[in-house]
């Protein structure tokens, strides 16, 4: 018996990344922290939303840094989470081993403490090509998105960008 595979397909649109404005494509709906957010519930805030960003605004709103899970990831890698720790016990000259243990190194920290303080930004007007050689270029997988007066208004992903290309 013989079979063939028949695949339809739609037709879509032409991908015109030079044509499509950030504004598009950026997730509008954007978490954000303070800088005097504690460190863990941001990292809270990031796992809950399931998100690798979060933009840190002053009080005024004017974006200061951005919190990446990968900041904190390298944070505690430099700095170290926990310290082993050994008990052992001199009875009589002899030494016995009682186990290791985990002792909690960190402090309480602030995004401050951790966060990018240099930030890549694009305006919302940017043509989604020029955003997506930025990110490449830079190596970063997303990029805060700003107004013409440099408010924040989203955030692009290349979540954003894969959905996207994905929906034509």
């Amino acid at each position: 018996m013989r079979t063939e595979r028949v695949t339809t397909r739609k037709k879509t649109k032409s991908l015109d990344p030079m044509g499509v404005p950030v504004s598009a494509v950026m997730t509008k709906r954007v978490k954000t922290v303070r800088p005097d957010t504690s460190l863990d519930l941001a990292m809270e805030l990031l796992m809950a939303k399931d998100i690798s960003h979060l933009p840190v605004l002053d009080e005024a709103g004017k974006l200061v840094g951005i919190l990446s899970k990968t900041d904190v990831v390298r944070r505690y890698f430099i700095d170290g989470d926990t310290e082993e720790s050994e008990v052992r016990l001199n009875v009589k000259g002899v030494s016995y081993g009682l186990g290791g243990f985990h002792e909690d190194r960190t402090i309480s920290r602030t995004v401050a403490d951790v966060m990018s303080r240099k930030v890549r930004t694009v305006t919302d007007s940017a043509p989604l090509a020029e955003a997506a050689m930025s990110m490449s270029k830079l190596r970063v997988h997303g990029l805060p998105v700003v107004s013409a007066k440099n408010n924040l208004v989203g955030f692009l992903s290349t979540f954003d960008i894969v959905d996207w290309v994905a929906a034509s």
